[in-house]
């Protein structure tokens, strides 16, 4: 999504999958721009020619180049598109994993300590007159490690909803009873905005998603005493 201070379009992408998938995006736009450029062309020299394509029954050789090109076209675009949802699915051994659920019309996150111990946070939406953004902030950010590759669980607990953070390059459908899985990477410390992008109700436009993004050290540095205060607030609630 574009935010203030984009270049018309997104320009912070912090995933080495994201600029993956930007790069494959220019090489489609440059073959489509190229066929149509290709196929203008002859057209208008069909059309303005003085010879007519009926004198002609067979072209072996021109039918060998409109074979051949586009399986190699369509070659070099299969490569890059495999790889890349290879890459989208691998989560390997993530740094940290945490749970995100869907709800109407909330999220909540979940998850474990080195004790075991599960942590719940609620995240809501807040008012215009309190955020940086206007329906995109909340009163609870997620906060996760940078530059360290991170699992995320997405379930739901009511209807369909969709854990969607375009600037990380991630969309989750969440699906109750079903626990889907994906990985975040940013390879630099900032804020990513996201939303609920499965239609899920009246107030679907209310569910914001916010991560905060930090260095790894400044992370462990920070975990112990927000789960102390987690832990506390839990105990006398």
């Amino acid at each position: 999504m574009a935010m203030y201070g984009s270049k018309v379009f997104p320009d912070w992408v912090s995933s080495s999958i994201g600029n993956n998938l930007n790069s494959f995006y220019h090489l489609m736009m440059m073959v489509a721009v190229y066929v149509v450029c290709l196929v203008s062309y002859f057209i208008f020299r069909i059309n303005t020619a003085s010879c007519s394509y009926r004198r002609f029954k067979h072209h072996e050789l021109l039918e060998w180049i409109w074979t051949v090109v586009p399986i190699l076209i369509l070659a070099v675009l299969w490569v890059p598109s495999v790889r890349n949802l290879y890459m989208m699915n691998h989560i390997g051994n993530p740094y940290w994993s945490f749970k995100a659920l869907g709800h109407q019309w909330y999220w909540t996150y979940e998850y474990t300590d080195s004790a075991s111990k599960s942590i719940e946070i609620e995240s809501y939406m807040v008012s215009s007159e309190d955020s940086g953004y206007r329906l995109l902030d909340v009163d609870n950010r997620m906060v996760a490690p940078c530059g360290v590759p991170i699992r995320v669980l997405v379930s739901s607990e009511d209807v369909l909803h969709s854990f969607a953070l375009p600037s990380c390059s991630v969309k989750v459908d969440a699906i109750p009873g079903r626990m889907n899985q994906a990985c975040l990477f940013s390879d630099k410390a900032g804020i990513a905005y996201g939303q609920c992008s499965e239609l899920c109700g009246v107030n679907h436009s209310f569910m914001p998603i916010v991560l905060e993004f930090i260095p790894t050290k400044n992370f462990e540095s920070w975990w112990t005493p927000y789960r102390r205060y987690i832990l506390n607030r839990i105990w006398y609630r």
